[in-house]
């Protein structure tokens, strides 16, 4: 396995030329994301069969033509489960290259296991063993060594072979563009923010919670969120969910206060304190009449077991006539979105959101309309 490190402009400038033809790449990153909200891009991967590049993204490259590669239509980018790909390429790039063929999604398509690893897939496809041992290193400390260079050129050397296999059988059942479209679908929902006043409905436990107690969690959820944009820190950071729950019960109104509710880490108080009391203070204003309503959970509405068999049913029945796993067509988690997009969202909440997976892509075109009554 031959491959070229990338820390010059005519390095990046001749690796692009040499690779503009070429119809299919296989693509990989390697990035960090311990404490910080958005994925911090390390690595860039790129083979097309022939040239494999490692290019270092840390360095003052310009990337315009190798960008233009990636957005044109004409050219297959492979990647393995890109969901956190995708979000790397959001941040560092500033576009979602398209089209995008998941090799692991592919492979559920073909029965071949849900969520197949890299390494397991390259064992079952290639009979090549992958070693791992690099996967949780420290990819943004430079230099680089050999050890952690060679485990990055085999992701992309050995993930396009296993592409054209994959491809092979995945074109021969005339999938092919069901599993490029699941990359747009992935790609729609990574991008999406949710509106800040309903981040709340996501926090665990939210059930519990009065309606008071919602207004604060609500303020909390959304001053988390921005803040955790702002200083780039993954939310736990911030304050901890099961924290901000129990904040919005107890409603602190001094730092003392704060300090003492069980779970609370100095930290979030020495932090953040006075902001998280200027926000249960904001949620302690909101008139009742605006406060959220209680949230339900779906195995709280009596009829839950009922739709929820009938929804499963009508996908079971889609899935087999166009010969692909039910539990891929749409997971227990896709089923509850349809009732709860029917049961719990208000008409107001329902046009800032997205539509469930079910009504979306190639999934809405294969359902056609048999899931009207609940969408």
């Amino acid at each position: 396995m031959q491959y070229q490190v990338i820390q010059q402009q005519h390095e990046l400038d001749n690796f692009i030329s040499a690779i503009k033809t070429a119809n299919v790449l296989a693509v990989d990153t390697e990035f960090m994301r311990r404490r910080t909200l958005y994925p911090e891009i390390a690595l860039l991967q790129i083979y097309d069969g022939e040239q494999l590049a490692l290019i270092d993204p840390l360095l003052e490259l310009n990337f315009e033509g190798l960008w233009e590669i990636f957005q044109n239509p004409q050219v297959v980018k492979v990647l393995h489960s890109p969901s956190e790909d995708i979000e790397v390429f959001l941040k560092f790039a500033g576009f979602i290259p398209s089209p995008i063929f998941d090799t692991q999604f592919a492979m559920q398509i073909l029965g071949e296991g849900n969520c197949v690893g890299f390494a397991a897939m390259v064992k079952q496809l290639l009979d090549v063993e992958i070693d791992k041992s690099e996967s949780r290193t420290d990819w943004l400390k430079r230099p680089l060594t050999d050890k952690q260079l060679d485990y990055a050129a085999s992701d992309v050397f050995h993930l396009l072979p296993c592409y054209k296999i994959i491809a092979e059988k995945i074109t021969a059942l005339g999938l092919f563009d069901i599993v490029v479209d699941e990359s747009k679908l992935i790609a729609i929902k990574r991008s999406f923010k949710l509106p800040p006043e309903l981040l709340y409905q996501d926090v665990k436990n939210v059930w519990q919670l009065k309606p008071r107690d919602l207004a604060i969690l609500r303020e909390l959820a959304a001053w988390r969120k921005a803040k955790a944009e702002v200083k780039n820190l993954a939310l736990s950071f911030i304050l901890k969910e099961h924290n901000m729950v129990e904040i919005a019960k107890r409603r602190p109104t001094s730092l003392n206060s704060l300090r003492n509710i069980p779970g609370i880490e100095a930290m979030e108080v020495n932090r953040s304190g006075k902001e998280i009391l200027a926000s249960v203070e904001a949620g302690k204003r909101v008139p009742e009449n605006e406060c959220p309503a209680r949230v339900k959970r779906l195995i709280d509405f009596p009829e839950y077991k009922k739709e929820f068999k009938r929804v499963k049913h009508v996908v079971a029945e889609v899935a087999k006539e166009n010969n692909i796993p039910a539990d891929v067509f749409a997971s227990k988690k896709q089923i509850n979105q349809v009732l709860s997009w029917c049961w719990k969202k208000t008409e107001a909440e329902r046009e800032s959101l997205l539509q469930p997976d079910l009504n979306m892509g190639w999934r809405k075109e294969l359902i056609n309309g048999k899931l009207a009554e609940w969408l």
